[in-house]
């Protein structure tokens, strides 16, 4: 009687132990701790996986990702998609190495998701290597890499919280793609936006949150004759102009407080969720609703909040085909491509990219 007295208090002493270690292990195995900022922006670019799209139009685009997934994971994300600008896609893995936006991989920016405490980061390539250049004929190869990638992290990716934004042509990009497949995107974030949009155009993106990030003094993109019109049919067409924000910058600042290379460069304005290094209000920029309310960009109201706040309808079923390239679009592509890569040799050699 004694024997079984003691095996039963030794089992019951093992249960003490091993069940909240098991259940440890479990909680580990499902929440992914991500670096610190402090880990340097290579050691960030390196928890980074990649993959590739199925092919469509032609083109199999290639990507890089973070995922928040840990293992045994059932939690649903939201997917950050950022589009890079010219000359950042001239290899397989330069819209990384070229990108600050390996810091919202960080531990500190992951966790600012309230609900989720992560979230994926998505960043495409366009192939430049080919002397290709973000064009609305990469709208559907796009599309595509969007849906491979919510059928393959499907278990974990919330498909009402899809957000594309992007630099310089990249925004543009970020345009053409919400304005055929609307449905896709909870928000949009153009920064340095190249491109000018019909009333129709966005009129598709009533139900989408845009954010619109520019500067009064960019050297390339003209405020008053591409942003402020542009603006201005957002705040007319939006159906939900709250949610819609228009950040104006004057001389563009690095996160450090340091003078920018160019005011041009606003993804660099974003590097910390828009926050300066320090978590400071950012310097020379204001920002408004599309109600012509004024936005605080202070303590946690920053890009990751607004994302928080957004959701769409979107149910991850992949769309068809429905971009259209004109006639005249396929002509001149390639003389557009050409300019492209003219115009990006003198922007780096005058430091505007």
């Amino acid at each position: 009687m004694n024997i079984m007295k003691k095996a039963f208090c030794i089992l019951m002493a093992l249960c003490v132990f091993l069940v909240p270690l098991a259940m440890n292990v479990n909680a580990a195995d499902k929440t992914k701790k991500a670096l610190p900022l402090s880990a340097g922006l290579e050691a960030l670019r390196g928890q980074f996986e990649s993959g590739v799209a199925d092919e469509c139009d032609g083109y199999a685009l290639d990507y890089c990702y973070y995922s928040p997934a840990g293992k045994n994971d059932s939690e649903k994300y939201p997917v950050v998609i950022y589009l890079h600008g010219i000359g950042h896609g001239s290899y397989e893995g330069s819209q990384l190495a070229d990108s600050t936006m390996a810091t919202w991989a960080s531990n500190e920016l992951q966790t600012r998701w309230k609900d989720t405490g992560g979230a994926y980061i998505l960043l495409p390539r366009c192939p430049e290597d080919e002397l290709q250049y973000w064009n609305s004929s990469f709208v559907d190869p796009l599309r595509t890499l969007i849906d491979c990638f919510i059928e393959e992290h499907s278990a974990n990716v919330d498909t009402t919280r899809i957000f594309v934004g992007g630099s310089s042509a990249g925004g543009e990009m970020t345009w053409d793609l919400a304005i055929a497949y609307p449905e896709y995107f909870a928000g949009i974030y153009p920064l340095a936006a190249t491109g000018t949009r019909s009333n129709e155009d966005i009129a598709r993106v009533a139900d989408v949150s845009v954010w619109v990030f520019a500067s009064r003094l960019d050297p390339i993109i003209s405020y008053p004759l591409n942003t402020m019109p542009q603006w201005e049919k957002i705040c007319d067409y939006s159906f939900i102009p709250e949610n819609c924000r228009l950040s104006t910058f004057d001389e563009v600042l690095n996160p450090d407080g340091t003078k920018g290379d160019s005011n041009h460069r606003l993804y660099t304005t974003i590097m910390y969720d828009f926050f300066t290094v320090d978590g400071s209000v950012y310097p020379n920029v204001t920002t408004v609703n599309g109600k012509g309310k004024t936005v605080k960009i202070e303590g946690e109201n920053g890009m990751i909040s607004w994302m928080c706040n957004t959701h769409s309808d979107f149910d991850g079923t992949s769309a068809d085909d429905n971009a259209q390239v004109s006639i005249l679009e396929m002509i001149f592509i390639p003389l557009k491509n050409l300019l492209f890569k003219i115009a990006n040799i003198f922007q780096r050699l005058l430091g505007f990219v």
